[in-house]
């Protein structure tokens, strides 16, 4: 124990007096050199077979991720095909209520005290208090429909921006796949080249391989985030102004006099 106590100090001192001669950022420059020229070795002494066995296992990883994010792509044109339907509904409501105002309104350009609709009378203060609700309605409703276009509109924008990342991906995909198999293929080459002694070896193109699977997981990886941050709907907020003008001088101001 004493023994192994004494190692230790005498290790202990040998380091400080190396970081007292050298310095301690000379010193910690010397480690990293030496640190990484062991991970140079490890890696150089790997079997390419074994590097090109951690792309094809890299490659298959990436498959949960087209899919997940072919999910994405397919629940936002959904969403998109639902906001379309009900936006054109609502533009189909409003153009109504419009025709029905445009009808009251000309009624009342007549001054009369009584107006007749359908099998019913009705007195000029009822079909002016029946205008300003519509047309109260109505604008509510526009406020509301505006809401609805914007909404639409941006989720069109993610939409077609998820859709190309996601392309984007996938033809790199299909690239690096590409990739893999020429590369197994030049491997097998190399080795009967070997074996006859005429070892001839393009190190650069596993290296581009590697670089080229961590860029696709890279952008994978960025393409999700992307999509989780646009999926958040905005709250519609209706304003609503009191208006104490009558109905009739509002509705002209909005639509004018035919």
């Amino acid at each position: 124990m004493f023994a192994r106590i004494a190692r230790n100090w005498v290790a202990l001192g040998a380091v400080a007096l190396v970081v007292s001669s050298l310095g301690v950022a000379t010193t910690w420059s010397y480690l990293k050199t030496a640190w990484s020229e062991v991970g140079r070795q490890i890696r150089d002494a790997t079997p390419i077979s074994f590097d090109l066995k951690r792309l094809d296992q890299m490659i298959r990883d990436l498959e949960p991720e087209i899919r997940r994010n072919q999910k994405v792509v397919a629940q936002l044109e959904v969403e998109v095909e639902y906001l379309q339907r009900e936006v054109a509904q609502m533009e189909a409501q409003q153009q109504k209520a419009l025709a029905q105002m445009r009808k009251l309104r000309e009624a009342l350009r007549q001054e009369q005290s009584e107006y007749r609709f359908g099998d019913r009378i009705y007195t000029r203060a009822e079909v002016e208090r029946d205008l300003a609700r519509r047309l109260e309605r109505y604008q509510t409703q526009q406020d509301h429909l505006a809401a609805k276009r914007q909404l639409l509109a941006q989720r069109r924008q993610t939409l077609h921006a998820a859709e190309a990342k996601v392309s984007q991906y996938r033809q790199q995909y299909e690239n690096l796949l590409a990739k893999a198999e020429q590369l197994q293929a030049e491997l097998k080459l190399a080795e009967a080249a070997a074996a006859a002694g005429e070892l001839h070896m393009d190190g650069s193109k596993l290296a581009e391989a590697k670089e080229l699977a961590r860029e696709v997981e890279t952008r994978i990886r960025v393409l999700q985030r992307t999509i989780d941050h646009t999926r958040n709907a905005s709250e519609d907020e209706i304003p609503v102004e009191a208006d104490s003008r009558p109905v009739t001088e509002r509705f002209d101001e909005l639509f004018g006099q035919k």
